[in-house]
């Protein structure tokens, strides 16, 4: 069995439409060629709706319109430069992605899984999978939830039985990854029309707006680190142990740290226990996310809505108790009712 055309359009990530692809001929420099402004109104149409709505919808009537679309817009967000921006397009194509998977057939599970990614995966029986361990452990950590562990799953020769559903938030948090790597990338010198610059700015506006809604205050004074939040304290001790972060991990725990005021150095530094740590391309992007690059806008630290849907939220009794809502907000009422800030100031007797 084989992924048909319509399944290239739902799934336009996928090894065989970047074949199909490349078997038109098309190439990075055509993107904005008049030819092709379908395909671009298309792809200027994801990203808004990612941003407004934090969701894409899946569009069949016109199959190479998604498949071309979905190849565009990381394009587009490689010209803007703005990684808060490529990281809510990447979730939103990821919830998409979920969505369509979770409710498809089994064999295209396992198609993908395997033809896209090289996991070892197998389908036992309608809805139930095998997928060998080493690839289990690639994006399972980010998962922070109980069944999530590895020593709570059933394993048998190595292999690690998941739900249809479980793989499905496996390969959506894989093809979040590459959306982002893409996105977040610089663009090899590339002429942008002069109409398309204009759309390209108010993108650039609408998300500007949304972006204000959505950032925590900035928290001053020096780091308490008892404060910290559980989901902030879970990632920091997982990249300490050498474990594999997903990007919505690495995005989540360096905005967090910059907001409470640790420097650039601390941040990179930091992430030097990362097994792919490369120190240039780190700086780099923690420098961008500090608002040193790019936009000069300093990114904020997702919500906890956003977070508990990537499984990166687990809260304990202060969150619940507080009906805490952001992890800026944990800090900051942790701070304030402890009254350890004032000690380290040397405010108190």
């Amino acid at each position: 069995m084989s992924l048909s055309r319509e399944d290239l359009a739902k799934y336009p990530f996928c090894r065989e439409a970047r074949e199909y692809i490349s078997s038109l001929g098309f190439t990075i420099d055509e993107v904005f060629h008049p030819d092709f402004s379908t395909n671009l109104d298309r792809a200027f149409e994801r990203i808004e709706s990612a941003v407004r709505v934090g969701r894409v919808e899946t569009k069949l009537v016109d199959l190479d319109l998604e498949i071309f679309s979905f190849n565009i817009a990381p394009i587009i967000l490689s010209v803007i430069g703005d990684n808060a921006l490529s990281m809510r397009y990447a979730v939103a194509e990821a919830k998409r992605v979920y969505e369509e998977l979770r409710v498809d057939e089994d064999y295209k599970l396992q198609l993908i899984s395997v033809n896209s990614f090289n996991w070892r995966v197998k389908l036992i029986r309608p809805g139930a999978f095998q997928i060998f361990f080493a690839d289990f452990l690639q994006f399972s950590p980010v998962f922070e939830a109980f069944n999530w562990k590895l020593v709570n799953r059933s394993v048998v020769g190595g292999w690690v039985y998941v739900s249809r559903g479980e793989l499905a938030r496996l390969i959506s948090e894989r093809v979040k990854g590459e959306i982002f790597n893409k996105s977040s990338q610089p663009m090899p010198s590339i002429t942008v029309p002069s109409n398309v610059v204009d759309r390209i700015e108010g993108l650039r506006k609408i998300f500007s707006s949304y972006r204000k809604v959505l950032e925590a205050e900035e928290v001053k004074g020096p780091v308490v680190e008892s404060a910290m939040p559980p989901c902030i304290r879970s990632l920091m001790n997982g990249l300490l142990k050498g474990e594999s972060m997903p990007h919505m991990a690495r995005f989540t725990l360096a905005t967090f740290l910059l907001n409470v005021g640790r420097s650039v150095d601390d941040v990179v530094k930091l992430f030097i226990a990362s097994a792919d740590y490369d120190e240039k391309m780190t700086r780099y992007q923690v420098e961008h996310l500090a608002g040193l690059r790019g936009s000069r806008t300093k990114y904020s630290t997702p919500k906890c809505s956003t977070l508990k849907t990537f499984g990166l939220c687990f809260p304990d009794d202060f969150c619940i108790s507080k009906r805490v809502k952001h992890p800026m907000t944990y800090y900051k009422l942790k701070v304030k009712g402890s009254g350890v800030r004032d000690v380290e100031k040397g405010g108190s007797d």
